[in-house]
């Protein structure tokens, strides 16, 4: 959740930033298409729907040297919402 957050407030924040501090229909047109680098890789806003698109990364937990690892095996690439229909 912490990096939501981080993702939704460096969205506004680059928006406002492009805008001038301008709101309302600015602001959500700045925030449309943005690609960005996240902690968890990299982040799209789609211009059309404003969801998010990602990549999501498939890990297992394996033990190496007594201590537990999560360990990325796979990546699906660039990730809508599978929620909606498209």
């Amino acid at each position: 959740m912490a990096v939501g957050g981080y993702d939704g407030m460096r969205l506004i924040y680059k928006g406002l930033d492009a805008t001038k501090g301008a709101g309302g229909e600015a602001l959500v047109a700045a925030m449309k298409g943005q690609l960005f680098e996240s902690p968890r890789g990299q982040v799209l806003i789609d211009a059309q729907t404003r969801d998010i698109i990602q990549d999501v990364y498939i890990r297992k937990v394996e033990k190496k040297d007594g201590q537990l690892w999560n360990i990325e095996f796979d990546t699906i690439k660039s990730v809508k919402d599978p929620g909606k229909n498209r």
